[in-house]
């Protein structure tokens, strides 16, 4: 990995730290991940969207059960506060 993709692996750590303390989180974070997307547009016009995760370090530092664990908890505490938000 190239010395400036370690320094903004760095800082993303670092920026999540101080927004998991400025949200109130207790102790420190041990393993977070972080879902982008990204939209662009090809030659011809037609939309095109990227997905990605980014993980501690650029990944590895995660097993991939602990990380689809981690997705799956949100993602249902997400669909239980959107059936809340319909009723």
């Amino acid at each position: 990995m190239s010395t400036e993709k370690q320094a903004a692996y760095g800082r993303l750590e670092e920026a999540i730290e101080e927004v998991c303390r400025l949200e109130g989180y207790q102790g420190v974070p041990i393993e977070w991940v972080v879902v982008a997307a990204s939209q662009r547009f090809d030659d011809d016009g037609d939309g095109i969207t990227q997905v990605g995760t980014l993980l501690p370090s650029g990944g590895g530092a995660i097993p991939h059960h602990r990380v689809m664990g981690l997705l799956d908890f949100v993602q249902t505490r997400m669909r239980a506060e959107a059936a809340r938000d319909d009723d």
